[in-house]
């Protein structure tokens, strides 16, 4: 699916010294990603969980020896919101329009994990709400600040990567891997569920002012995820979701260097512009690319086995809570940054 080359912020009022939280939904991605991120957080602090399902309220509390727990899926239905400020949202995408209005509703400042909604006229009505009750909305797009991706941002900031020709996205998805259970009943699967996170690093690398050129679907009968998806310049987008296995890369393409963003390991390996492409050139690339990679591996492995590989979460809570407390959308994960990644999902449904 492809890509050609708008942001404004907004301010709003009432700073709180700790930013209170209650985490809703207590699935895999809010239980491993957003509670342990927030619990990292200086003035943040969670206060209580929301959830359907009466065992993972009980059990996170119980883990966490937290004061307050609901078992519910709406704000109305949270007999504590006095004592919250904020929340985290991870249910399903399906249910971010309903979920997140009911606490904007009540004057709670709201992070929603990607896809911010599931239409665009959901995206608008939710960032009216927030307006209009003078509310935050931020939307977990989360890899922009990994490690790998802000070293490879920088670097095309300072010109090492010499004049920017291509950003290749290349998703391949085992579906055997780990994946929610409510995925098929998304619009084209999987692809509605993951693409976001491809489409917010187009729009850092290449500007917010990027559009689908071009969409090509290839389909199987029977299922709602497509065996792939493909489109064009000057940022490519390519995912495969029957693959062997699962891999996530980011090509930034430079005059100079070549940046290979791994982002299932957050690691970044460049690669200098092998002129002649004689054997040389081809054993410098190799040896480059083999001792980057397994320096990057070894870094990535030591922060994954302390619990401190973040992925950018710190980032995006970091960001969050000091929205709440100075009352400026988040830069770059606003409710209008990810209206306008779901603005791009609906073109390419729009194409297929």
């Amino acid at each position: 699916m492809l890509l050609r080359p708008s942001a404004s912020r907004t301010t709003i009022a009432a700073p709180p010294t700790t930013v209170r939280f209650a985490a809703v939904g207590l699935g895999w991605v809010t239980t491993n990603r957003h509670i342990p991120w927030l619990g990292r957080t200086a003035g943040a602090q969670l206060v209580g969980v929301v959830d359907r399902r009466p065992e993972r309220v009980d059990g996170v509390r119980a883990q966490l020896n937290l004061p307050r727990g609901a078992v519910s899926s709406s704000a109305d239905e949270v007999p504590w919101l006095d004592d919250i400020d904020a929340v985290t949202i991870g249910t399903s995408p399906a249910t971010h329009h309903a979920v997140a209005s009911g606490f904007l509703r009540r004057g709670k400042d709201v992070l929603l994990e990607k896809p911010l909604t599931m239409t665009i006229e959901e995206s608008r009505d939710l960032i009216a709400l927030a307006s209009r009750n003078e509310r935050v909305l931020g939307v977990v797009h989360n890899f922009q600040f990994a490690r790998s991706v802000r070293r490879a941002l920088r670097m095309l900031e300072r010109g090492s990567l010499g004049s920017l020709r291509e950003v290749w996205g290349l998703q391949l998805s085992n579906p055997r891997r780990r994946l929610p259970d409510w995925y098929e009943e998304l619009p084209l699967g999987l692809f509605y569920d993951e693409s976001p996170h491809f489409f917010y690093l187009m729009r850092r690398f290449l500007g917010d002012e990027i559009a689908v050129a071009d969409a090509t679907v290839v389909h199987r009968s029977g299922r709602q995820t497509p065996i792939s998806i493909g489109g064009v310049v000057p940022g490519r987008i390519d995912m495969h979701f029957e693959a062997p296995v699962s891999e996530w890369h980011l090509m930034v393409v430079g005059s100079r260097r070549l940046a290979i963003i791994d982002i299932f390991r957050d690691i970044l390996v460049t690669l200098p512009n092998d002129g002649e492409h004689s054997a040389r050139d081809i054993l410098r690339t190799s040896a480059e690319a083999g001792v980057r990679h397994l320096v990057g591996a070894v870094a990535s492995g030591v922060l994954h086995a302390s619990g401190r590989l973040a992925y950018g979460n710190d980032e995006v809570m970091r960001r969050f809570v000091a929205s709440c407390r100075n009352r400026a959308d988040p830069t770059s994960m606003s409710g209008k940054d990810g209206a306008a990644v779901v603005a791009l999902q609906h073109a390419v449904l729009k194409m297929a």
